[in-house]
């Protein structure tokens, strides 16, 4: 009896034994899948806050120039220059990328519909979000016109000195500024603003009177009636100025 007892004992003492190494490998697979799941969660989350944080840092130092413009070229090389980035907004959601948009000069509404178009809505998008707006030229003139201010349809006379010449050369005058300062400007248009639609800080006019520079008081848009992006005015006042206005809102 006393032989059996202690076999059964023996025996008793393996299966305890195995049960109890099982156990304990059980455990050690369910702590190390514990132990793995909140570092893979971890990883992860700031990978994707990092790209976002990304996207936004580079969205938010584009200047966007509005499609349609024939001599495009010209105000991309002129931002180029700069070391500015850009990209051409087609629609109005594209410009909620940008940090500035850009309207640039081309023919007379009306010319062309589906331009006209554009231009407006992307107009209406950045008035909406809050976007800066610069313009040149006819850029100028769609703007005010979309905020309510009458154009003069032609200069008549006065074409003389502010329409390009024949031969497609830009022609120089005098810019008369609110603050007492006299710039020369190039000058490339027979159309202009005749009324002002909105508060300014800074004004500048022709010695015949035209509009030819509207920064808003609150600094939400800068309007030339000049080509400051043309390389016939580089490193001129109203370049300088010009270039300056776009730099402080991708900052």
């Amino acid at each position: 009896m006393a032989f059996v007892s202690s076999i059964n004992n023996k025996s008793l003492n393996v299966i305890v034994w195995h049960i109890a190494s099982f156990l304990l490998f059980v455990m050690s697979i369910n702590l190390s899948a514990c132990a793995r799941q909140p570092r893979q969660e971890y990883t992860q989350e700031p990978m994707q806050e990092t790209e976002q944080s990304t996207d936004m840092d580079n969205s938010s130092k584009i200047v966007g120039i509005v499609d349609g413009c024939k001599s495009r070229k010209d105000y991309e090389d002129w931002l180029s220059d700069y070391g500015l980035d850009y990209k051409i907004v087609t629609s109005p959601a594209e410009a909620d990328s940008c940090a500035l948009i850009l309207f640039c000069g081309g023919p007379d509404l009306g010319i062309t519909p589906e331009r006209d178009k554009l231009d407006s809505l992307v107009y209406e998008e950045c008035r909406s979000k809050n976007i800066p707006i610069f313009g040149i030229c006819r850029g100028m003139q769609i703007v005010c016109y979309f905020m309510g201010a009458e154009l003069i349809e032609d200069l008549g006379e006065l074409n003389a000195k502010h329409q390009k010449t024949a031969d497609w050369k830009s022609r120089f005058h005098t810019l008369i500024l609110s603050n007492g300062e006299q710039w020369r400007v190039n000058s490339r248009h027979h159309q202009a603003v005749k009324d002002v639609p909105f508060e300014c800080s800074l004004t500048g006019k022709s010695p015949e009177g035209i509009w030819e520079l509207l920064v808003a008081a609150d600094s939400s848009m800068m309007l030339v009636q000049c080509h400051p992006e043309r390389s016939e005015m580089r490193g001129t006042e109203v370049e300088q100025a010009s270039i300056n206005y776009i730099k402080s809102k991708l900052e």
